[in-house]
């Protein structure tokens, strides 16, 4: 497989020729070794026709709305929201998406401070995403944890087609008062599916960390809303403050 030597303003594909002192083409294997399109015996590296604004203006090829929104690359959309980032090819962020950043080829991100990943061929079908959620608890009553601690912001459900979420939850707490610490992962399967969000199973892995902190927990359960999405509480003590950091990362497959 040759090595990419630079790729021309409209999109155009130059490999290393076989002597490495210059320039060619290539050919179609050396094209889709990187996921590109052959067409007309050249390498494109965007998998369009249309004629592109080749503009030093980053922005270019794609199409923005909202406040503090950027995108690098061709094809990519940012429909609303504020200080949204899109990297790659056809990456899509949702109206609802504020603080996220899709990156690749088809990722979409759909709720706030969202990371998502793709290099899926298909738009809106497959998905790696990052998820944080932080909070406080002062006493042993069961509290919501939101994504950056910003109320109302949760993992929503897109309800338009079936899906099915894999997801690795990794907690960790902190007792600053006391000095103690302690983790809690699960792993856990959702499914959207005759318009009803319902978890599978859940695997609870680890719960470790000092003894002083053994009570804490943390609960999933599938909320029945508009949209639906999952709801995460955790329980911690009382008279005691204590610090959530809760990491999401969710793998995702939908049947578009």
């Amino acid at each position: 497989m040759r090595k990419i030597a630079r790729i021309l303003d409209k999109g155009e594909v130059l490999f290393v020729d076989d002597k490495g002192t210059g320039t060619t083409n290539g050919n179609k294997q050396d094209c889709l070794a990187f996921g590109f399109k052959f067409r007309n015996n050249k390498c494109y590296c965007f998998d369009t026709t249309i004629n592109l604004n080749t503009d030093k203006n980053k922005i270019k090829g794609n199409i923005l709305k909202g406040n503090g929104s950027y995108a690098l690359g061709i094809g990519n959309v940012i429909k609303s929201g504020i200080n949204n980032v899109a990297l790659g090819f056809k990456n899509l962020i949702h109206r609802n998406a504020s603080n996220s950043i899709a990156l690749g080829k088809n990722a979409y991100a759909e709720n706030f401070g969202e990371v998502a990943i793709s290099s899926s061929k298909t738009t809106n079908r497959a998905k790696y995403s990052i998820l944080q959620y932080d909070g406080v608890t002062t006493d042993n009553t069961a509290t919501e944890l939101f994504i950056g601690g910003h109320n109302g912001a949760r993992f929503f459900v897109n309800e338009s087609c079936k899906s099915a979420y894999y997801i690795e939850s990794k907690l960790v707490i902190l007792d600053g008062t006391n000095n103690n610490a302690f983790f809690i992962t699960h792993y856990i399967l959702y499914k959207y599916a005759n318009n009803t969000l319902t978890e599978v199973i859940e695997v609870p892995l680890l719960n470790q960390g000092d003894s002083a902190l053994n009570s804490v927990s943390v609960t999933y359960a599938p909320i029945s809303s508009t949209p639906d999405y999952i709801e995460i509480k955790v329980t911690g003590l009382t008279s005691t403050r204590l610090e959530y950091n809760l990491i999401l990362q969710v793998t995702e497959i939908k049947n578009v």
